[in-house]
Parts: structure tokens; sequence; C-alpha cells
């Protein structure tokens, strides 16, 4: 009797395991998913010397098609809170661009160089879990720390050209 309960207790400890391994993976996997888009489009601003973001609002489709292209091909489906297009900044401030949940923002301008920030977003949910460990009574809110995002950012640098 006493060796029927051991074996059902690693049989369980090894499930135990292999669902953290499962998690691991799929999390990490999200994360270089994200990571590989962010450096798609950096790749993308750099290589089409992109000077203003209106060229990606003002119905530009080359530039725009090719960032589509770009989110199709890895599968990134997110959504920007506000629609896609430039978000509403305040005069004087860096401009920002919002597409299918990517932000590219202008940091910086001199004479020299154009820099913008870009941030992909990985998602993170851990689906039946999270449900279970939402059962201590309180009600499951959207910003809720089981579920949540993780920001990549990186820069690009455009030259100017005179």
């Amino acid at each position: 009797m006493r060796d029927a309960f051991g074996g059902v207790f690693m049989i369980r400890l090894m499930l135990v395991f292999i669902f953290l391994y499962v998690i691991f993976t799929a999390l990490a996997l999200n994360y270089a998913k994200a990571f590989r888009i962010k450096n798609s489009i950096i790749d993308l601003i750099e290589q089409t010397e992109i000077k203003d973001l209106n060229e990606f609002s003002e119905g530009n489709a080359e530039k725009v098609k090719k960032l589509n292209k770009l989110l199709a091909k890895a599968n990134y489906v997110k959504e920007c809170k506000r629609g896609n297009g430039l978000l509403n900044r305040e005069p004087g401030s860096p401009q920002a661009y919002c597409h299918n949940g990517i932000i590219i923002e202008e940091e910086s301008r001199n004479n020299k160089y154009i820099i913008y920030n870009v941030y992909t977003y990985a998602d993170w949910n851990l689906g039946p879990l999270s449900m279970l460990l939402q059962l201590g009574g309180e009600t499951p809110r959207s910003d809720d720390i089981i579920n949540g995002t993780w920001e990549i950012s990186g820069q690009a640098k455009v030259r100017i050209r005179a």
C-alpha cells in the first residue's frame, strides 16, 4: 500500500514540473516574439529613414504596408487603446504613433539625428490558473497582477542627411 501512495506522489510531482516547464516555455516564446518584432521595426525605421512620424499616418501606404507585413508575419495581434494613428500630445512635446499595439515615440531631435523609442508588449496570462487564484473573494480586474504585459523597448537612430 505504501508503494502505491509513493507512486501517486511521484506522478503528481512530475506533472507539476511538466506544467511549470510548459508555462515557462510559453512565456519565453511570447517574450521572444515581442523582442523580435521590436528589432524588426527598429530596422524598418532606420532603413527607410523616417524623418517624421506623420509619414506613417498621412497615408504613406508603402511604409504602413511594410509595418503590417512585419506584424502579420510574426502573428502579432494587439490593439491600441485609443486606436491606430498619432497619439494626441501637447504642442511642443515629442510625437508618438501607435499601430496595432506598437508605440513609436520620438525621443529627441537635433541637427544630426532623430532618436525614436519603440515599444512592443508581451502579454502573459495564466489562463485557468488565474481563475483559481482569484477565488479568494476579490473580483477580477483587468489590471490584476496575474494578467499583465511586459514592455519591451528599444531605440532607433535615424541620421538626418542634408
